[in-house]
């Protein structure tokens, strides 16, 4: 029989899951390109003069930014699904289907050595009435099913207030069903102090590179490379892109 994970094992395991993200991240700013910005669409002329933006350098770090969050954001509900199963010590509901059929394949997480089934929501806000209503749809299914249903919401200290109201309207109480933030890692590793050795270890490992730093460096560079190409003005790009 195996031997499942310890707290400290789980925590490791998640953590190199966020680590791998701060590793592409920097690696997203210093591989963008005046190319990026210039001939892929890069830049919208629309809302660049609709902000009025006067200078180069807010032009371009306008840019950036907007890479940045849409590769990072995109990227990042995936990263920390596969975090919070490593937490869980448990596998997704794609694998799981074939040892419990079609309908565990909704879950983000299944715990079988403890009949858990979890859905993992990022932030606080990340729910609307009709999703928790489906959510206990799929919690009661679940429980007829012998599992136990947890929805978790990675971080915040609660849950937006229709999250909560819509669980008690549907009779599931949410200190039952809801995890919140440093709950939710109190419930899957046994303390919330493994949330204070997850940031601590994460601020290390990173080697404290900021990448609002990075951000700026690789805006100084854009911005004197498009002047090596004769952009000097907000006008020269707007002129230039389209």
């Amino acid at each position: 029989m195996l031997v499942p994970p310890s707290p400290e094992q789980k925590l490791r395991a998640g953590l190199k899951y966020l680590l791998d993200f701060s590793r592409r991240a920097k690696e997203l700013v210093e591989k963008i390109s005046v190319e990026n910005l210039l001939e892929e669409g890069g830049i919208n002329p629309y809302i660049v003069a609709s902000l009025g933006l006067k200078d180069l350098k807010e032009v371009v770090r306008l840019f950036v930014y907007r890479r940045v969050e849409r590769s990072l954001g995109t990227s990042f509900g995936n990263v920390i699904e596969k975090v919070f199963r490593a937490f869980a010590g448990g596998i997704s509901g794609k694998q799981a289907k074939k040892l419990y059929g079609q309908w565990i394949e909704w879950w983000d997480v299944v715990v079988p050595q403890e009949k858990i089934v979890i859905s993992i929501k990022s932030g606080p806000a990340d729910m609307d009435a009709d999703q928790v209503r489906y959510f206990a749809q799929k919690a009661r299914e679940a429980e007829g099913h012998g599992f136990r249903p947890l929805l978790v919401i990675t971080y915040g200290k609660a849950a937006f207030s229709v999250i909560e109201s819509t669980l008690r309207a549907e009779k599931l109480p949410p200190e039952k069903y809801l995890r919140v933030g440093r709950e939710a890692i109190k419930e899957l590793l046994g303390s919330e102090d493994y949330y204070i050795k997850l940031i601590e270890e994460l601020r290390k490992k990173t080697g404290g590179v900021d990448i609002f730093e990075l951000i700026e460096k690789k805006v100084d560079e854009l911005v004197d490379e498009l002047k090596k190409r004769g952009f000097n003005t907000v006008e020269d790009i707007l002129l230039g892109v389209t």
